[in-house]
């Protein structure tokens, strides 16, 4: 069984951009953790949350509590605030406590999946930023001595973006999800203060009338995996409707793409 850990900076994040992959490989019998580096207290506009904000976070940890139980994945979180991501000394002994505590002492996970460090908000690139500096430190006994230091690098790659000012994203390797797109769906979906609250308000605060529907949302959910499917048709099977997609990061162990293939079970 592989240990598979899967950081994002806030509780819905792994769910959208790594959820049916973690669906898959747990259908292999692989275990897989889901960790939200925030508490979610600042994603959205409501007073009472402004005024209380131990109210959104309690509600956040029991959406991202909720999705994890429909994938049958682990949940954890760093606890940072939300908005104040920075990579600092306690973020960055704390993102190496994580890594060597999932899977067993001394091993750690096999392979971390996490966004690029180019991404467009500053706790999605300081995230990943601190899964970067945190990689080469975890075979290292002095830093953090009361976790063990791993004996061996675990493999670091990036989920799918469409960002270019640091380069293109490549896609290494590409995973066909159709099997599993509707319960990838259910997952995000239990993010309900996100998907059906705060992202349609953010997106056009103006003409926001009310929190929209599970069957309104589902759609344009299921939208982006399936407009990853057409970017990258050339490196999927034929008629592949939906998918994710990854870059091997050149940190930690690195594998060919064939190597990572196999790991998720493509081959």
């Amino acid at each position: 069984m592989k240990q598979i850990l899967c950081i994002g900076a806030h509780p819905d994040d792994c769910e959208g951009s790594v959820g049916g992959t973690a669906l898959l490989l747990r259908a292999l019998g692989h275990n897989v953790r889901f960790v939200s580096v925030t508490d979610g207290a600042r994603g959205h506009f409501l007073p009472e949350y402004l005024d209380n904000p131990t109210l959104l976070i309690e509600r956040r940890m029991a959406e991202s509590v909720e999705a994890a139980r429909i994938a049958d994945v682990e949940f954890a979180t760093l606890g940072i605030r939300d908005g104040d991501v920075y990579v600092d000394l306690e973020s960055t002994e704390a993102m190496i406590r994580m890594i060597r505590s999932t899977g067993e002492p001394g091993h750690g996970p096999d392979l971390v999946l996490c966004n690029r460090p180019c991404d467009y908000h500053r706790d999605h690139r300081y995230t990943a930023q601190l899964v970067i500096d945190a990689s080469y430190m975890l075979t290292v006994p002095f830093i953090c001595p009361d976790v063990p230091a791993l004996d061996s690098m675990p493999i670091f790659a990036y989920w799918q973006d469409r960002f270019t000012e640091s380069g293109a994203f490549r896609p290494d390797v590409c995973v066909p999800i159709d099997s599993v797109i509707e319960t990838k769906v259910d997952m995000m979906i239990a993010h309900e203060s996100q998907y059906l609250e705060w992202l349609p308000f953010n997106s056009n605060p103006s003409a926001y009338s009310g929190p929209l529907t599970r069957d309104e949302v589902r759609p344009n959910i299921a939208g982006r995996s399936r407009r990853t499917a057409e970017r990258f048709a050339d490196h999927l099977p034929p008629n592949t409707q939906y998918a994710e997609a990854f870059q091997i990061c050149e940190y930690g162990s690195v594998p060919s793409k064939d190597e990572l293939a196999a790991f998720l079970g493509l081959s």
